[in-house]
């Protein structure tokens, strides 16, 4: 697992806790919006004034997958196995990610939130 800093306090943060913390950082960064990284992001943007309906949760299945391959943000110490999308308010939503770490082992974070 890889090791940084948290975003808010400077400390050292690492495992499961900077994995959400990045991942969150990937979903809620509009893919190309960032000067010196256009490929960090993803497109999750695209789905905010949609329906919440199965071709959503497809759609935001699809775009989730999408940016967790993207070598550009460096997620590649998980794979994802499901995820859950409910909404929140308008243009807001709450994520469940389940996957697996680089060593195997399951990880479901909860709580995700985007827009």
């Amino acid at each position: 697992m890889k090791t940084g800093t948290h975003r808010d306090t400077g400390a050292a943060l690492g495992g499961v806790a900077y994995l959400r913390q990045r991942l969150s950082d990937v979903i809620n960064t509009p893919l190309g919006s960032l000067v010196g990284r256009r490929e960090f992001g993803s497109r999750m943007h695209e789905l905010l004034d949609r329906n919440v309906n199965e071709a959503f949760h497809m759609n935001a299945y699809v775009l989730l997958a999408e940016a967790i391959n993207n070598p550009a943000n460096g997620l590649e110490d998980f794979k994802l196995k499901e995820m859950q999308i409910e909404r929140l308010g308008d243009a807001h939503y709450g994520l469940t990610i389940m996957g697996f770490l680089d060593d195997g082992n399951p990880v479901t974070m909860e709580g995700l939130q985007y827009g």
